[in-house]
């Protein structure tokens, strides 16, 4: 009976192969228009797509080579910290963890989240001209944004991975204090990069801190796809969620410039100038 269950299962997650090639397509054609097409440059082409999520204030924000990040300062740090930790929880073959770290880890993961939200507090007062603990300033907000991105990769990861996959998997996304010494490493790197204004860190930056944004709303959506289409804890193997995650970011993407377009009505609406 489990054996007729997994070939019904297998046949069903090979049925319709061309979803993949046309993704792919899809997805390629995407970046081509991204990269060529006339009208803008790339980079101004991410600040819109990213608009919608991040204020984008000028005085918040980076500028390596004298030119804008397209997130502030923050959500850069959150976003680019988030897609690096995703990225070597999958090369630290964690890829598939579904258990969380050991208590005095999520409090230590926690406490940089902490750290994100007292200088994001902070930083609002200092807008708000009201009393303040100290003066903020931008390579804290990266900082406590890497941080913060940091818990929300090894947070989120388990979670996603319980509703994805067929077989439990007692892994823990971060199993030891001394495997933060593979991430903390990195994160000191894309705070360097940032934090040196190097013009050779621009378009790195900007895409990856992108990509992250991307990846982080995509996979709230792949949740919402898997329950609705009642696939949770069903597949075995990575190339068969290619057209459900295909599907996530591409809904993603939809969402983020719908978001922004909103955002542009709405503050030409206020008369508020767009920075």
């Amino acid at each position: 009976m489990e054996h007729q269950v997994q070939q019904k299962v297998s046949t069903r997650n090979t049925r319709y192969p061309w979803l993949t090639s046309l993704l792919a397509v899809f997805y390629l054609a995407l970046l081509v228009a991204a990269l060529w097409w006339p009208g803008a440059t790339l980079l101004e082409r991410l600040r819109w797509l990213d608009s919608g999520i991040c204020a984008q204030l000028l005085t918040h924000s980076l500028y390596p080579g004298g030119k804008r990040l397209p997130l502030c300062s923050r959500n850069t740090g959150i976003y680019l910290g988030f897609f690096v930790t995703m990225i070597m929880l999958f090369i630290r073959k964690r890829g598939r963890a579904q258990a969380l770290p050991g208590k005095s880890l999520i409090i230590a993961l926690c406490v940089g989240i902490f750290f994100l939200a007292v200088d994001g507090t902070n930083s609002l007062f200092v807008d708000l001209g009201i009393a303040h603990l100290y003066q903020p300033n931008n390579l804290l907000r990266l900082a406590s944004g890497l941080l913060a991105g940091l818990a929300m990769g090894v947070f989120v990861l388990p979670v996603i991975n319980g509703l994805i996959w067929r077989h439990g998997n007692t892994q823990r996304s971060l199993p030891a204090w001394i495997e933060l010494g593979w991430f903390l490493p990195i994160l000191f790197v894309c705070f360097y990069a940032a934090a040196s204004q190097s013009g050779l860190a621009l378009y790195p930056l900007a895409i990856l801190s992108t990509l992250g944004l991307l990846t982080a709303v995509g996979g709230i959506n792949l949740i919402f796809i898997l329950l609705l289409s009642k696939r949770d804890e069903s597949f075995t193997r990575y190339t068969e969620l290619i057209p459900f995650c295909g599907f996530a970011l591409l809904a993603a993407t939809g969402e983020l410039l719908l978001l922004a377009q909103l955002k542009l009505s709405l503050f030409q609406a206020l008369g508020i100038p767009l920075s």
